[in-house]
C-alpha cells in the first residue's frame, strides 16, 4: 500500500509541474460557455420581442382601406408592429433584402368592392427566411378581414347607399331620403350592442407560481445547464490526456525500469487508476468553482453532486485504464481517443439536448458516461439524489476497472 501510495504521488505530482494542457482543457469549457451564453441566454432585465416589421401598399386609399390601417395604428397593435406604408415597388425591395416579415397589398377599388358586396381579395406576401412572425402578420390580416366582411354583410343596406352616394355628385344626393336609412342602421348598432355589451364569456388571465419555481428562465440557468454538459465532456479528454502516460512509459522503457524496483504490477496499476480518479475530481472541482465564480452556476447540493462527480470521474479513470491496455501506441490512443470522446459527448447530449435528437441517437445515449452525468446533475438542481445515475456509473465503473487491471497487468509484464 504505501509503494501505491508513492507511485500515487508521484503521478499526480508530475501533471502538476507543466499543466499547460490540462489548463487549457478547462479553459475551453469556460469560454465556450461563455460564448454561447452571449449569444443564447436572455439577459437579467425582461425581454420583450421587437415590433413585428411590416410593408402595407394601399392601390385603394378609400374608407375600407382606411379603416384596414387603422387597425395596425391602435395603441396595443403598435407595440406588436411597425408598419411602413409605402408603394409596390419600393415595399417589394424591402421584401427582397429581409427588412420586413411581410408585406399586405389592399388593392384598387378595395372599398367599392365590399360596398358592392363582391368578393376581394387582400394579399400577404410573407418573408420566407422568418418562420413564425410572417404568420403572425397573416392572421391579423385574416381576422380583420372576417370583421370588415361581417359588419359590410350586416349594414348591407346602408352600404348600397354609401355607395350611391360616392358616386352621385353632392348636391344630387337626397339627404331628406337619408333618415329612414340611418334611422334603420341605428337600430342595428343598438341591436348589436345589446348581443355584444356586455360579453358573457370573458378571459381572464392569471399567473401561478410553484414553490421553489423561478418565474422565467434566466442566463443563470442557462448555465447551470450547459456546464454538467461541458464538464464531463473535457473530463474525458483530461483523463484520457493523464492515462495515456502509461503507453508513454511502456515505450520510454521506464516501465520496465519500475518493474525491477520491488514495485508489484497491481500496485503500479492500481496507482495509475486511482490518479486519473484523483486529477479528475480535482479538475472537476475546478470546474465547477469556476462555474460558481464566472456564471454563477447553480450545483444543487453540492455533496451530492461531488458525489456523482467521484462516480464520473472513476468510470471516466477506468474507462481510458482499459482504453490505454487495448491500443498499441500514443499515436494509436491519439488517433482513436478523440472520436470516442466526440462521440460521448454528441450521443450523451454534451452537445446537444437530448430531447432535441432522433430515438436512436437517445438510445445511443444511454451507453455513454455523458448522459448519466448530466441526467444526474439535473436531478441533483431539482433537488432529488440521482440514484439511478450514480448506480449504472458505479456499476459499470467496476465493471471497466475489473477489465483494465489484468489487461493493464499484462502490459507491464512485456
Amino acid at each position: 500500500m504505501r509503494r501505491l501510495l508513492l507511485v500515487l504521488g508521484n503521478d499526480v505530482r508530475r501533471p502538476l509541474k507543466s499543466p499547460l494542457a490540462i489548463l487549457i482543457y478547462i479553459a475551453i469549457p469556460m469560454v465556450m460557455t461563455a460564448l454561447i451564453g452571449i449569444i443564447f441566454a436572455p439577459g437579467d432585465e425582461e425581454n420583450t420581442l421587437p415590433p413585428i416589421q411590416v410593408v402595407l401598399v394601399d392601390h385603394d386609399k378609400g374608407l375600407a382601406s382606411k379603416l384596414l390601417v387603422g387597425a395596425f395604428d391602435a395603441d396595443q397593435m403598435k407595440k406588436m408592429f411597425e408598419v411602413t406604408v409605402t408603394d409596390e415597388a419600393e415595399g417589394r425591395k424591402r421584401m427582397k433584402k429581409g427588412r420586413a416579415s411581410a408585406m399586405v397589398v389592399i388593392p384598387e377599388k378595395f372599398t367599392l368592392d365590399l360596398l358592392d358586396a363582391k368578393t376581394t381579395t387582400l394579399t400577404v406576401v410573407k418573408n420566407p427566411a422568418e418562420q413564425f412572425l410572417p404568420d403572425v402578420v397573416e392572421e391579423l390580416v385574416n381576422t380583420v378581414a372576417v370583421m370588415l366582411s361581417g359588419v359590410v354583410q350586416a349594414f348591407a343596406a346602408e352600404a348600397k347607399g354609401i355607395r350611391a352616394m360616392l358616386d352621385a355628385p353632392v348636391d344630387a344626393i337626397p339627404w331628406e331620403a337619408l333618415g329612414p336609412q340611418l334611422g334603420q342602421a341605428q337600430k342595428k348598432m343598438v341591436a348589436a350592442e345589446k348581443y355584444l355589451n356586455p360579453l358573457l364569456l370573458g378571459i381572464k388571465a392569471e399567473e401561478t407560481k410553484a414553490a421553489g419555481a423561478k418565474p422565467r428562465f434566466t442566463r443563470t440557468d442557462l448555465f447551470s445547464i450547459m456546464l454538467p454538459g461541458m464538464a464531463i465532456m473535457f473530463l474525458l479528454f483530461i483523463v484520457q490526456t493523464l492515462m495515456r502516460d502509461i503507453i508513454s512509459e511502456r515505450e520510454d522503457g521506464k516501465l520496465r525500469r519500475m518493474m525491477t524496483t520491488p514495485l508489484r504490477p497491481l500496485e503500479l496499476v492500481g496507482a495509475r487508476l486511482a490518479g486519473g480518479w484523483v486529477m479528475g475530481m480535482a479538475v472537476l472541482l475546478v470546474m465547477v468553482a469556476l462555474g460558481t465564480l464566472i456564471f454563477r452556476a447553480y450545483w444543487g447540493n453540492f455533496g451530492v453532486f461531488l458525489l456523482l462527480g467521484a462516480a464520473a470521474s472513476f468510470w471516466t479513470a477506468a474507462f481510458f485504464g482499459f482504453f490505454s491496455a487495448l491500443v498499441k501506441n500514443r499515436n494509436q490512443a491519439g488517433a482513436l481517443g478523440a472520436p470516442v470522446i466526440l462521440a460521448f459527448s454528441l450521443f450523451g447530449g454534451s452537445m446537444m439536448n437530448p430531447e432535441a435528437m432522433p430515438k436512436a441517437f437517445r438510445a445511443v445515449g444511454l451507453v455513454t458516461p455523458n448522459r448519466w452525468f448530466i441526467d444526474g446533475a439535473k436531478l441533483v438542481r431539482d433537488g432529488r439524489f440521482p440514484l439511478l445515475p450514480l448506480a449504472v456509473l458505479v456499476a459499470s465503473g467496476l465493471v471497466l476497472a475489473a477489465l483494465a487491471v489484468p489487461a493493464l497487468r499484462r502490459k507491464t509484464s512485456v
